[in-house]
């Protein structure tokens, strides 16, 4: 079963290109280069990061590129869960405060109601990783714009679903933003202030193994977190 959001050539790579699937972004200058990022942003190697931060360099100095993004975003086919995911990345890494409501209503928007047929790859578990995505893009727009913060705090005050809530009380903590999260969460969630996203480094492993052979675990490079969403094992990856 291929669980790889976004990804049409059937390799296992949790890929979302944009040249694959509709064509969403063929209509204007602006828009091809959107896909460029797009593409990049789940290429691999070296080359696809020099690419993909130079198209996110050019997209930054636009005045048109942020509301370009937002309308693909309307128009991706609502299943495509890897190009959404890959636009709302995007949208962070370009940093324009200009995008804060729309990440803000993409992180509380409506959830399916779970289906414990579906097990973690239904409708419910793929909006969740869309709005922990909004949250996180939402968070590197607000270190850009400082006024971004409050909408931040917005998404806590509004209560979403606990693993929404958790990545939007993380990104607050991750501001400085600790003292006003305890003025807007009740007591009972003032727990969540104290957890922290673990670094990649830290998350190092070598399993114990019989055969006399050492194997241990090669974390991937850091912008590898960046590629699209895979909802395999029920988890996904954080920018």
């Amino acid at each position: 079963m291929n669980c790889t959001p976004g990804n049409t050539e059937g390799d296992g790579s949790d890929r979302s290109e944009g040249r694959d699937g509709p064509r969403y972004f063929d209509h204007s200058a602006v828009g091809w280069l959107v896909g460029e990022a797009v593409r990049h942003l789940n290429g691999e190697g070296k080359e696809a990061e020099l690419a993909y931060q130079r198209a996110i360099e050019l997209l930054r100095a636009r005045e048109d590129t942020s509301e370009e993004i937002m309308q693909a975003s309307r128009r991706v086919v609502h299943d495509d869960i890897g190009m959404r995911w890959s636009l709302l990345h995007v949208l962070g890494d370009i940093g324009h405060a200009r995008t804060a409501g729309f990440l803000v209503e993409a992180a509380l928007a409506r959830l399916p109601e779970h289906d414990p047929k579906m097990g973690c790859e239904g409708p419910r578990d793929n909006e969740v990783l869309i709005a922990t995505m909004a949250v996180e893009a939402l968070q590197r727009v607000a270190a850009a714009n400082k006024d971004a913060a409050d909408m931040l705090l917005k998404v806590v005050d509004a209560r979403p679903a606990r693993p929404i809530l958790v990545e939007g009380v993380k990104a607050a903590v991750a501001l400085g933003l600790r003292e006003r999260l305890r003025e807007v969460l009740p007591k009972e969630d003032h727990w969540m202030i104290d957890l922290r996203r673990a670094r990649v480094e830290e998350l190092h492993a070598e399993p114990e193994r019989e055969d006399g052979k050492e194997r241990g675990f090669t974390p991937p490079r850091g912008r590898d977190l960046h590629t699209g969403p895979s909802l395999c094992g029920c988890h996904h990856h954080k920018g």
